[in-house]
């Protein structure tokens, strides 16, 4: 089995909704708002997070230490966060 890895921005809104990199959370939110009439203001913030490479939503923070160990962090950071721009 590979080492668990971040893929992609994600949201979780009823279900995980995600695009290939390097999109980022407001690509998402933009293409909800087109393709599924989602209002972007729906979505609370604790609902973006990201993807991981076994198809699992995670918050920003297990999404920061999932990256730090695969070594995927373009930069360290100080707090336990994490942003697509950290990866892409």
């Amino acid at each position: 089995m590979s080492e668990l890895r971040i893929v992609a921005a994600a949201i979780f809104h009823g279900a995980t909704i995600s695009l290939p990199p390097p999109a980022r959370h407001h690509t998402v939110l933009q293409t909800m708002s087109i393709v599924m009439g989602v209002d972007a203001i729906q979505v609370r913030p604790e609902n973006e997070g990201l993807l991981t490479s076994d198809g699992r939503f995670v918050n920003r923070v297990e999404a920061y230490y999932i990256a730090w160990r695969a070594g995927q962090l373009k930069d360290a950071k100080q707090i336990p966060e994490l942003y697509s721009e950290d990866l892409w």
